[in-house]
């Protein structure tokens, strides 16, 4: 006769195993009151709360149930809030939980912040002395008034719009090693931001533009290199490729880079390239491009161009195959796998193939 094995028959460490794949408001709901050793347990498992798909009525029957069993909030170790398509879902958590009350608090994402928290966030954030990962999502406000709270000297992990605002009130060099930004210029982070991030491993801009505010002292642009960097993303680059040399030369640990070009035709030799990964990236591994221009040549010299990034240098040695397509306007190279979400396939994109 097959023995059937109940739920409650297993170990704890399974139980609490089991719990941890389970989504934490389904985990509250399912096994809260049950019985003592349930509640012992579930008070044990680490939560991660993330309250983008939660509806308000969900939102403050955890809050009430937080307030019934303060101990929860030993538990929270991360954190994400949005007031997007939500009715005032940050006013809502904060008016029944204190972020400073938060004690193992360590990541917070905060998403489409209203005016209406700011006062409460300012006050909260100044006090929560362990969050070491901040991510801000919010154009509706001006996230100086954020940032200038934070505790930037204990922060790792930093997520914001604009690099202006960390540099505004950063002091000294910080621990940071994970650092997304959405825009700023090449001077910015030469000679302003390498010198304060020491340990950064990791860089992701969205935009690195010259038309955006620049910090220009180019006296210091050798004297920082940020030698602990090994993963690059740059979403777009809006500069020439000899300002892409100096700013690899600041960083000759890079390990991984991805690098998006549009219509920039200094960007797309392929020769430049090779010399500059065999000078200047010697532990480069990973390299992820997309590179788009117009067609203002003729076809057979984008084509020709293009065929030495199939090179034995890219597909022997380093096994970084490319696919070329192009259709009446443009003509685009990019890495395999293709690096970005979204893929726009015209009536008339052709497939280009070396056979």
């Amino acid at each position: 006769m097959m023995n059937i094995s109940k739920f409650e028959n297993l170990p704890n460490e399974l139980i609490i195993e089991c719990l941890e794949y389970l989504y934490i408001f389904d985990t509250f709901h399912s096994f809260n009151g049950l019985n003592d050793r349930l509640d012992k347990l579930i008070r044990t498992v680490p939560l991660h709360l993330n309250f983008i798909l939660v509806n308000k009525k969900r939102l403050e029957h955890f809050c009430q149930h937080t307030l019934l069993y303060p101990e929860i909030r030993e538990q929270i170790y991360s954190l994400r809030l949005s007031n997007e398509n939500r009715c005032d879902q940050i006013e809502t958590f904060l008016a029944h939980i204190s972020l400073n009350t938060l004690n193992n608090l360590h990541t917070l994402i905060l998403t489409h912040i209203e005016k209406e928290n700011l006062i409460q966030l300012k006050s909260m954030l100044s006090l929560s002395i362990n969050l070491f990962s901040f991510k801000l999502i919010s154009s509706q406000i001006d996230e100086d008034e954020l940032i200038a709270v934070l505790p930037l000297s204990k922060l790792e992990k930093l997520s914001i719009l604009s690099l202006r605002s960390f540099l505004l009130y950063i002091q000294q060099p910080t621990k940071i090693k994970y650092l997304t930004l959405f825009n700023c210029s090449l001077e910015q982070i030469i000679c302003k931001l390498f010198p304060y991030v020491p340990f950064l491993k990791y860089l992701n801009i969205s935009y690195v533009s010259k038309y955006n505010r620049s910090i220009k002292d180019i006296d210091i642009i050798n004297k920082y290199k940020c030698i602990n960097l090994q993963t690059l993303i740059i979403g777009e680059f809006i500069y020439n490729f000899e300002d892409f040399v100096i700013l690899v030369q600041q960083i000759p640990n890079l390990k991984s880079l991805t690098i998006s070009i549009n219509y920039n035709k200094t960007m797309i030799n392929a020769l430049n390239w090779e010399h500059l990964i065999e000078s200047s990236l010697p532990y480069l591994n990973i390299f992820k491009f997309k590179f788009s221009f117009k067609k203002i040549y003729n076809n057979e010299t984008y084509f020709e161009q293009m065929m030495f990034f199939q090179r034995k240098f890219w597909i022997e040695q380093h096994h970084w195959h490319t696919q070329l397509i192009s259709n009446q306007y443009s003509v685009c190279i990019y890495t395999i796998p293709y690096l970005s979400n979204t893929f726009k396939l015209e009536s008339d994109t052709i497939l280009h193939y070396n056979t």
